[in-house]
């Protein structure tokens, strides 16, 4: 059994400066990727587009969104707003950027401008992770794709598929901007309102709203049984209920189903509605004018015919072969 909690401090600031270094261990398949992508494939191509000592505020670092792109797709994550989410809460995303967080329009114009290059880009990245006997990299297997030494037709092929693998993964990610686009323009979409967010308003906010979703709880609740004592009070004056009430009707009325009794298949009703033809054949003989009683007995349906004469008598079925 635990003494107690342990503490919950997040104002507490820290002794020394934050390394990210620390954030995760070595062994961390993030910090290959990195390496790969800074250090030993070319990505020259993706730096000739980019123009620099211009006026205005420095650019991103192209090997820097490769890295974040080629984490994300390893990663399954093919929407450059979720790819902003991430770079802001996950810590291996957090450790590529170095911090310096891009903003979801940022990678959407990287990918639209480089697409087929990045596709090719991470191919050749998920071709090395094999090489090196890696199994997986992020969420893609690896274990099928081992690269032979040799360019043997089973490597190109293995290449292939890769290729292939890389160009869906792309074309995906544009697929999803372009949806999200549509949905939430140049929002992010998952936007907290600055009221809410900032500490002096938070919990005011959070307790208007508290106390609305109440009240119309309440309200609600109040109208449902107002609904049931109307439905109650037309029954005990004997007057036509109409349907029962969804929840607190206060039993069954006239040609209305009991508290566990099934309604019979060919007696359906809409409930709520303006509509409640209600089955049952009490309720037609009490809404008929008592006519039957007028008539001899052994009146026929039409042409005064007996109804024993051939013919069955209302709600009786004739024996077989007669």
């Amino acid at each position: 059994m635990a003494k107690g909690y342990r503490p919950v401090d997040r104002d507490q600031v820290f002794l020394f400066p934050p390394d990210m270094r620390e954030w995760l261990p070595p062994d961390h398949p993030v910090w290959l990727v990195i390496r790969v992508v800074e250090q030993h494939l070319d990505t020259g191509a993706f730096h000739a587009a980019r123009r620099t000592g211009g006026a205005g505020a420095p650019g991103y670092d192209p090997d820097m969104l490769l890295a974040v792109l080629v984490w994300a797709y390893a990663n399954g994550v093919t929407s450059s707003r979720r790819i902003e989410q991430l770079c802001g809460t996950d810590v291996a995303f957090r450790v590529i950027c170095a911090q310096n967080l891009p903003d979801h329009a940022t990678i959407a114009r990287f990918r639209g401008c480089f697409g087929e290059a990045i596709a090719g880009f991470f191919a050749e990245v998920l071709g090395l992770c094999a090489r090196l006997g890696m199994g997986q990299l992020g969420v893609v297997a690896l274990d099928g794709m081992k690269i032979a030494a040799s360019a043997s037709k089973a490597a190109n092929r293995t290449e292939a598929k890769l290729a292939e693998l890389a160009r869906g993964i792309v074309a995906r990610h544009g697929q999803a901007d372009a949806a999200e686009d549509e949905l939430f323009g140049d929002a992010r979409g998952d936007e907290v309102p600055e009221d809410v967010w900032r500490p002096g308003r938070r919990d005011e906010r959070i307790r208007a709203a508290l106390a609305s979703l109440r009240a119309e709880r309440e309200a609600a609740e109040k109208a449902q049984q107002d609904q049931a004592e109307a439905f109650r009070a037309r029954q005990r004056a004997g007057r036509r209920t109409g349907c029962s009430p969804g929840r607190g009707g206060g039993g069954a009325g006239r040609g209305e189903a009991g508290p566990g009794h099934r309604r019979p298949a060919g007696q359906d009703r809409r409930l709520g509605g303006a509509e409640c033809p209600v089955a049952g054949a009490d309720r037609h003989a009490a809404e008929e004018p008592a006519t039957a009683a007028s008539q001899p007995a052994c009146a026929g349906p039409a042409g005064g015919r007996p109804a024993g004469a051939g013919q069955a008598a209302p709600g009786r079925r004739l024996p077989p072969g007669r």
